[in-house]
């Protein structure tokens, strides 16, 4: 077996078993950043403009998936029945 072939063999064996690991290690990496990321804003936002914030966003989502605003209209109420009717 040629060195080149011998270097390749290790190479390839070494792939096998660093890879998976290193794949776990950023998906490790990556959960714990949106964890710490979700809890900055948290921090950011004042108590008190947190819902407003939250319908802020549900409303960008919605625009973004094609949603528009629901037109406001005017609704008539019946009629109230008069207290000398029986």
């Amino acid at each position: 077996m040629s060195l080149k072939d011998s270097l390749r063999l290790r190479f390839e064996k070494l792939t096998d078993d660093v890879v998976p690991q290193l794949l776990e290690s950023w998906g490790d990496l990556q959960k714990r950043l949106d964890d710490l990321n979700c809890s900055l804003a948290e921090r950011s936002v004042p108590e008190d403009r947190r819902a407003r914030v939250s319908e802020l966003s549900l409303q960008e989502k919605a625009q973004r998936a094609g949603q528009r605003k629901p037109a406001l209209r005017s609704v008539k109420s019946a009629p109230e029945p008069s207290a000398g009717k029986k």
